[in-house]
């Protein structure tokens, strides 16, 4: 039973998605002038949207989102109240977060966050607010805040300087994306989406990922869980070698099942891998009847029942 927990989990975390259609995600000039400019990952969570999902309510009201008290807790910001929209960027080294807010007055934030412990800090015309372990948060008048560590959330609101080439290469595959997805990623260059062994069968994946040259991701929670993804290699032989690993997993998924849950193997069905030149797909559909399945299999909301 654990072992195919791990591997849905494993499929699901490790994919990358690429989809056509829609107008396409256009970011606000304000908030993307605070992307890094050396950005090579970039995520998005539309709040606005994600919070009217019969999901995202239902979890809400059986209170299995967690994180969304601790984020409260620590930054007086309420995702379902105060955030339209969340994005992630990450240089490999640095991760920040930007978020557009609807804030009466973010002074009265500041003196909250003040105090906790918080220290000001003169940024050009702003003022960052401190913590002991150098990261820092910034309201950036009452439309913007933008969350990090100290030196770069200075740098960045006081404006950038130098060549923006792969932040440009991110925001025009973000573009691309169908701007009705509720969350959202786009990568560029050789990368690990998430921390594998060194050895083993998995360490094979460390060495296909490391080929690949983006990946862009969407997520639709409107009707159960549907997601879809694409990964472009630097050669065919690498795709190849990701989409035969892709369903190795999805075949040891459906050779753990036990028995008494055939449920896992229509959970297994429901995800496709496809491959063709330099190119892998997946497309992972779990029906609504399944979600609450996928979240136990992926731990979130609670202790995994399995």
């Amino acid at each position: 039973m654990r072992t195919a927990a791990v591997s849905v989990v494993i499929l699901l975390t490790l994919v990358s998605c690429k989809t056509d259609g829609g107008k396409g995600v256009v970011l606000e000039a304000s908030l993307e002038k605070l992307i890094p400019n050396d950005t090579v990952i970039l995520t998005g969570v539309r709040m606005e949207t994600l919070k009217n999902t019969p999901l995202f309510q239902r979890l809400e009201k059986q209170q299995k989102i967690t994180a969304l008290d601790d984020f409260v807790r620590q930054t007086h910001l309420d995702p379902r109240k105060d955030l339209r929209e969340i994005v992630v960027a990450s240089t490999g080294k640095e991760v920040v977060a930007i978020a557009r807010v609807d804030l009466a007055d973010p002074a009265n934030l500041e003196k909250l966050l003040e105090e906790k412990g918080a220290r000001r800090v003169a940024a050009g015309k702003y003022t960052l607010m401190a913590t002991a372990d150098q990261n820092a948060v910034c309201f950036v008048g009452n439309k913007l805040a933008i969350a990090g560590r100290l030196d770069l959330v200075q740098q960045l609101v006081q404006g950038q300087a130098g060549d923006d080439q792969k932040k440009r290469a991110v925001l025009n595959r973000v573009a691309k994306l169908p701007d009705e997805k509720q969350i959202w990623a786009v990568a560029v260059g050789g990368f690990s989406p998430v921390k594998l062994p060194d050895t083993g069968n998995l360490a094979n994946l460390l060495q296909v990922f490391s080929r690949l040259e983006a990946f862009t991701l969407t997520v639709d929670v409107k009707e159960g869980v549907y997601l879809t993804a694409s990964g472009q290699c630097l050669k065919p032989e690498d795709a190849k070698q990701l989409h035969d690993l892709l369903r190795g997993l999805i075949g040891f998924g459906r050779l753990s099942t036990p028995s008494d849950r055939p449920e896992f193997l229509r959970f297994f069905d429901g995800i496709k891998v496809e491959n063709a030149d330099r190119t892998v797909k997946i497309n992972a559909d779990v029906p609504k009847d399944m979600v609450d399945l996928f979240l136990t299999l992926s731990g979130a909301g609670g202790k995994p029942k399995v």
